[in-house]
């Protein structure tokens, strides 16, 4: 019976890091060479906070920092900066799953959007006191907004296909213990 549990969550977690390594494959694609005037939403950290508020079992904290940190790599990004601040607005939305969890998605979604516009205006700041040549404001809001326009669908989407669902008063923790 614990097996069984202990292999879930192995295959949540492989199933997290894959859909990232995918995601990362695609955005490093060349598919247009030409520098854009828009961005897309930034999926990987709209699945990590899906997954957070729903089963934080599923995404260790080591998990997230790895994947930020290969991404702040293979992006060219000052290594291990975006990386803390997914970790720090993943590890306060893990801290907030309790509470949200009786609550409807509209608070959900409120709580993703707080913490996302922290985490990116923390960002810009620590680049702009660094000196750091970084992407135009537009183009970080616009990332911002399309990733709060896309959380929906992330949400939806890992709670139909993938069972990310939230945690209930009856289920049972990795141990076998109920919650």
């Amino acid at each position: 019976m614990a097996d069984s549990f202990i292999q879930r969550y192995w295959l949540m977690r492989a199933l997290y890091l894959f859909l990232c390594i995918i995601l990362i494959f695609v955005h490093l694609l060349p598919l247009n060479i030409q520098p854009s005037n828009w961005t897309g939403p930034d999926l990987i950290l709209a699945i990590t906070f899906a997954w957070v508020l729903r089963r934080p079992d599923y995404v260790p904290v080591l998990l997230i920092a790895l994947v930020a940190l290969g991404m702040d790599l293979l992006f060219q990004r000052p290594p291990g900066l975006w990386a803390a601040c997914v970790v720090m607005g993943a590890e306060t939305l893990r801290n907030r799953a309790p509470n949200l969890r009786d609550l409807s998605f509209a608070a959900e979604w409120a709580s993703v959007a707080s913490t996302l516009v922290a985490i990116t205006l923390a960002y810009r700041l620590v680049l702009a006191v660094l000196m750091v040549d970084q992407a135009p404001l537009g183009l970080s809001l616009m990332q911002l907004l399309f990733t709060l326009m896309v959380y929906p669908v992330v949400a939806f989407v890992s709670h139909t296909l993938m069972g990310v669902r939230k945690l209930t008063p009856g289920d049972l923790d990795a141990m076998g213990k109920r919650i």
